[in-house]
C-alpha cells in the first residue's frame, strides 16, 4: 500500500500547527551498559517513564558498573537477585528480562552494540520478536536508544496521527508515514518521534487541568 497521500497530509498538518515545535531528542549516555538499557526497554511499556522507569535505569547504571555486559548482568543478578537489581517485583517484566538474557546468551550477544548489529538482520529481528512481550516498538525503541534514526510508534504517535486524520493499516504503516514525513520536513526521525511525544504529552497535561 502506498502512503504518499497520508505522508503529505501529515507534513501539511505539522507545518500548519505553529504550536508543534521540533525538539532535539536526548542522547542516551547509558547505551553502552547492557543492564541499564535492557531495564529501560523492558520496563518502559505501560509505566510512567520519568517517575518509575528512569530512576531504576539510572540506579542500575550508577551502582552496577560490572553489569555493562551480559556476563556482568548475570553475575550481578546471581549475587543480589533480579528483584533487587531491577527494584521490581512484577513477574511479567522480570520474566521478560530473564528471557532476553537467555536469548542473548544463546546467540552469543554480550553488549548493546552487538545486539544493535544483530537486529539489523531481518531474520534476527524476527527471532527476537519471538520472546514473549517483545514487539516491533520494543526493537525500534531500543534502536532509538542506540542513536539509530528511527521512530518507535507508541500511543502518543497513534493519537497524533488520529488527530491529523491520517489513515494507516498497522504499526508499520504508521511508522512509514511518520518517518517519511520527517524526511520531507528535514527533521531527524529520532527528533520527530520525541517532538510528537512532547507535543502530545503537553496536550494531555493541558486537558487534565481543564477537567480538574
Amino acid at each position: 500500500m502506498s502512503y504518499s497521500f497520508e505522508i503529505n497530509k501529515l507534513v501539511t498538518f505539522i507545518e500548519n500547527h505553529r504550536d508543534f515545535n521540533v525538539i532535539k531528542s536526548n542522547s542516551c549516555f547509558y547505551n553502552n551498559h547492557l543492564g541499564a538499557i535492557l531495564a529501560d526497554i523492558i520496563l518502559q511499556a505501560g509505566l510512567n517513564y520519568k517517575s518509575v522507569v528512569l530512576p531504576r535505569v539510572l540506579h542500575i547504571y550508577q551502582n552496577y558498573n560490572s553489569a555493562h555486559n551480559l556476563s556482568g548482568v548475570i553475575n550481578t543478578i546471581e549475587e543480589i537477585g533480579i528483584e533487587n537489581f531491577l527494584n521490581w517485583k512484577d513477574n511479567i517484566k522480570i520474566n521478560r528480562y530473564l528471557s532476553v538474557l537467555e536469548f542473548l546468551s544463546e546467540n552469543l550477544i554480550d553488549t548493546p552494540s552487538e545486539l544493535a548489529k544483530f537486529l539489523t538482520q531481518y531474520e534476527n529481528a524476527q527471532m527476537f520478536l519471538s520472546i514473549n512481550g517483545i514487539g516491533y516498538k520494543t526493537i525500534d525503541y531500543f534502536k532509538k536508544l542506540m542513536h539509530v534514526e528511527t521512530v518507535a510508534v507508541d500511543r502518543h504517535i497513534l493519537n497524533f496521527l488520529t488527530q491529523a486524520n491520517i489513515n494507516f493499516n498497522n504499526y508499520h504503516g504508521a511508522k512509514i508515514i511518520v518517518e517519511y514525513a520527517a524526511d520531507i520536513l528535514n527533521i531527524s526521525r529520532r527528533d520527530i518521534d520525541y517532538s510528537i511525544w512532547h507535543y502530545m504529552s503537553v496536550k494531555q497535561t493541558q486537558m487534565s487541568f481543564t477537567f480538574e
